[in-house]
């Protein structure tokens, strides 16, 4: 984790929509496994994307209750 906060805001981004076309990829295969895997990858991102902007999961949720 530190080392990727140490890449910096555009790599952290880059690799965040990478991981994100990566499920979209296995999403579209129907390939069950492998949507399980890039999402894991996907959301380690994200986490670490939240990090790097100062922002919580627990923010993201606020907003997300505040939609309902």
């Amino acid at each position: 984790i530190a080392k990727r906060l140490k890449q910096g805001t555009a790599k952290i981004t880059q690799k965040f929509g990478e991981e994100a076309v990566e499920t979209i990829i296995a999403a579209m295969q129907k390939d069950k496994k492998e949507v399980i895997a890039e999402s894991a990858d996907l959301l380690f991102h994200w986490l670490i994307l939240l990090a790097d902007v100062g922002v919580t999961p627990e923010e993201v949720m606020e907003e997300l209750k505040r939609r309902e």
